[in-house]
């Protein structure tokens, strides 16, 4: 059995709540009788994590800002405050010591200009990629998650937190309400966000070293410190890790060190496995790199230097992303067929289709023009001539 999340773990976070008035018991909050998120309410404000207002309110569809739940994660989860925060914007803000404590944790990153703009609303996707990060599971990449079935019809794999979202599915802490649309840029209510922090608080984890992996009963023995056994059920939903790397149960070892996240009902969703690094785990690393354009196996292969055999397979997908960065198809098959002659020839044509398109003219009048075939240049002019004038005549 996977043993519950600890909160409140550190003698600061304990110093917090014992000093907070609202820890010695929960205030008849007079909005939230009823509301789905009743429970995880109440259960907040009881740890002290959350507090109502002075009026005895708790305005759960308030939306709550990216200060607001640094404080309430720091709290929630034992994030030590401390005064080291590297933001512009923090310096002297009454949250520096929370955000602080989460961006030493590498739960929060900021903004590209170096700021945390703790006014600012928090959205769903910045909330679940923060409660990702607090679950340890922020190392899983955005190519190992590309093979993930998008849950929501507005979040799909190439959408930036898209990992985060189907993490934070995968353990059960959306609430259900969101249905099949996340709204990922919709600000977080403090329902939602009591919601999320108490299911992710009640999550399971387990930590030990393996002692046995069964393939027949696909499941996985630990043991932790204290010496007691654990055996972890995995199914095929559950997501291993090994090394940093994707992969299936039958990669891990024995004597491995494992980390298991799973629900708060003890369904386990993530087994992240570190040890020997073995020729599995670079060639899928290698292919996670690719984002997956190579397999493990051509990979294996080319490492041996059959070449020949790395190609049977491989040239639709790798034109594939060749016409993704920018290249046609005839451009892309001409690289991976080495057929140089026909690289210049095939530059040409698209180019004569660029400018043809820009100016509004045949791209084989610009064809013949690039290769001074004045001739047919001039009965390209001719023609271009004979239909905007022909073009002219029919509007009248």
């Amino acid at each position: 059995m996977i043993r519950r999340m600890k909160l409140l773990a550190l003698t600061a976070l304990a110093m917090i709540v014992i000093a907070s008035p609202r820890a010695a018991g929960a205030p008849s909050l007079v909005d939230i009788d009823g509301h789905w998120a009743e429970g995880a309410i109440k259960s907040l404000v009881n740890m002290g994590v959350v507090e109502g207002y002075p009026d005895k309110t708790y305005r759960p569809e308030s939306p709550v800002t990216r200060a607001e739940f640094a404080k309430i994660v720091s709290r929630a989860f034992g994030f030590a405050p401390s005064m080291d925060t590297g933001f512009r914007d923090m310096d002297g803000h009454w949250a520096e010591p929370f955000v602080s404590a989460l961006d030493s944790a590498k739960v929060v990153t900021g903004y590209p200009d170096g700021t945390f703009q703790p006014s600012r609303n928090i959205s769903r996707a910045e909330m679940v990629t923060m409660l990702a990060r607090v679950a340890q599971l922020g190392e899983i990449g955005a190519a190992d998650a590309a093979t993930w079935v998008p849950s929501f019809r507005d979040v799909g794999v190439d959408h930036w937190a898209f990992r985060y979202v189907e993490i934070a599915r995968r353990l059960d802490i959306i609430p259900l309400h969101f249905g099949l649309v996340f709204q990922p840029e919709q600000a977080t209510t403090r329902a939602e966000t009591a919601y999320m922090v108490k299911t992710l608080s009640d999550a399971q984890f387990a930590r030990g070293t393996v002692t046995q992996i069964s393939s027949t009963t696909q499941a996985v023995t630990i043991k932790n410190a204290a010496g007691d056994t654990q055996v972890i059920q995995v199914d095929p939903d559950t997501v291993i890790y090994r090394n940093g790397t994707a992969t299936t149960l039958g990669s891990i070892k024995k004597n491995d060190t494992v980390f298991v996240v799973g629900t708060s009902y003890g369904i386990p969703r993530f087994v992240m496995a570190e040890g020997l690094v073995t020729k599995e785990d670079i060639t899928r690393k290698v292919s996670s790199l690719t984002g997956g354009v190579l397999t493990p196996d051509q990979i294996d292969l080319i490492s041996r230097g059959k070449w020949e055999e790395a190609r049977e397979g491989m040239s639709p997908a790798l034109v594939s992303r060749l016409t993704e960065m920018g290249l046609t198809t005839e451009e892309a098959q001409a690289i991976l067929d080495q057929n140089w002659n026909r690289l210049p020839e095939l530059g040409r044509e698209r180019l004569s289709m660029a400018l043809g398109d820009e100016l509004g003219v045949a791209p084989e009048l610009i064809a013949a023009v690039m290769d001074r075939d004045w001739e047919s240049a001039k009965t390209y002019a001719q023609l271009e001539a004979a239909q905007i004038l022909l073009s002219r005549l029919l509007k009248l």
